[in-house]
């Protein structure tokens, strides 16, 4: 997958990441994106990473604690629906 993109952190570094799942909580009305940040391209091992994006100011936010659990269990269930879509 070559979905990389430039965002902002929240101090307004900017930095290159990989896409490689966005969704939607409606209760939340947010938008979340599980990313990986690989620039050397040798590691096989890439943590994967999870944060609110604004998709206007493409700045990624840390998750409040309070809704870490709903935005995990929310990113498991998409993940999920894609991997059996794929099986079929």
């Amino acid at each position: 997958m070559d979905n990389f993109v430039i965002v902002k952190r929240e101090n307004g570094e900017q930095i290159k990441i990989e896409i490689v799942l966005s969704f939607k909580i409606e209760e939340y009305n947010k938008q979340y994106i599980a990313y990986t940040i690989n620039n050397d391209n040798i590691q096989d091992d890439v943590p994967l990473l999870i944060s609110e994006i604004d998709p206007v100011t493409q700045k990624i936010k840390n998750i409040p604690e309070n809704e870490k659990s709903i935005v995990l269990e929310t990113y498991n269930q998409v993940k999920n629906s894609i991997l059996n879509e794929n099986e079929n």
